[in-house]
């Protein structure tokens, strides 16, 4: 577990996950080895050749378990994941919590906010190609929590992200 979380800095909440923040990332952190992702990423993600994962940080959590947020890029898909994982490397919980997707006829992006109280805000909007006005009818909010345990739970009944919503279509 330590080869893979010395890629991942700590950071103290409140941050905010948006496509501008991948750059300050990806300058600043390490590189992910080609082995460890095929060692560990390989086995939490569907990757293909255009797939790339870039370390973003890890939060404060009990011995029990980690919290890291990684971003997974690949064709007209941008995700800020979210994961904790056990002591071996075994995944507790894992969300998409911002990001940008597109299926050549709509843009959604999504922001995350993570507070001390690792809650996550998540705001995502939609846009049509064609237009060039957003529409904020077609905006959702979501929240989520980190749990003591170390999985993620939501705050309202219905809580399905915009991606996975997407996904079903």
């Amino acid at each position: 577990m330590e080869e893979l979380l010395k890629y991942f800095p700590k950071l103290d909440p409140p941050m905010t996950l948006s496509g501008e923040v991948i750059h300050t990332f990806s300058t600043r952190n390490k590189a992910i080895p080609a082995q460890l992702i095929d060692k560990l990423f390989r086995k939490w993600e569907s990757m293909d050749e255009y797939s790339e994962i870039i370390p973003c940080f890890r939060l404060e959590s009990s011995g029990e378990h980690f919290i890291i947020v990684y971003w997974k890029g690949g064709l007209l898909t941008y995700e800020y994941v979210l994961m904790t994982l056990n002591k071996k490397a075994g995944v507790i919980a894992k969300k998409v919590i911002a990001g940008t997707l597109s299926n050549n006829r709509t843009i959604k992006e999504s922001v995350a906010v993570i507070n001390k109280e690792l809650q996550i805000f998540s705001v995502a909007g939609e846009t049509d190609i064609n237009k060039s006005a957003y529409n904020p009818e077609n905006s959702a909010s979501f929240c989520f929590e980190i749990m003591p345990d170390g999985s993620i739970g939501s705050t309202k009944e219905d809580n399905e992200t915009w991606e996975e919503k997407e996904r079903k279509n």
